[in-house]
């Protein structure tokens, strides 16, 4: 009985490696399709964040394509897995985007109804800046302490504020 199993072998098939090639130009398809400022975030060797750049400023249609299977090539050596993890937080339609937003607004919500949030928060983000932070608290809780409460600018600024700490 001949054995083609090529998985018992410990060798991967030549169809599973073009997968593998298509995913990772795939991954690199989406890279280029980010905005550039957002390369910068992502958890990418200095090659690959240059060869970001580089397809950038190419035109023409068969240069593009060449340098994308070498993006493609550059992805092998990447964190594929950290990189989508990455990418999934600046996608609005992600669940992972839905999660932090989510966060973010239990922070806000904490920060301003529950006195003691506020050195959970200064404990879980010791860098943040604690005098802003009290002032838009302090602005927010104003806000919502009117009748009807009326979030306004204080309490949109203090969740920019807290979006900006929990940017990783």
């Amino acid at each position: 009985m001949k054995d083609t199993d090529y998985e018992d072998d410990g060798q991967i098939s030549k169809s599973e490696l073009k997968r593998e090639a298509h995913r990772h130009q795939d991954m690199g398809k989406r890279l280029t399709e980010l905005n550039a400022s957002k390369w910068k975030e992502l958890p990418i060797t200095e090659t690959l964040y240059n060869a970001l750049v580089e397809n950038a400023r190419l035109k023409q249609h068969e240069a593009k394509r060449r340098h994308m299977q070498y993006i493609g090539r550059l992805m092998r050596d990447e964190d594929v897995d950290a990189i989508q993890a990455r990418i999934d937080l600046f996608d609005p339609s992600s669940e992972a985007y839905g999660r932090r937003i989510k966060q973010q607004e239990l922070w806000r919500t904490r920060l301003v109804n529950d006195p003691n949030a506020l050195n959970s928060f200064i404990e879980e983000f010791p860098e943040v800046d604690r005098q802003a932070l009290r002032n838009l608290v302090r602005n927010a809780q104003k806000e919502m302490s009117t009748e009807p409460p009326k979030p306004g600018t204080g309490y949109k600024k203090l969740f920019q504020f807290i979006k900006e700490q929990m940017a990783d």
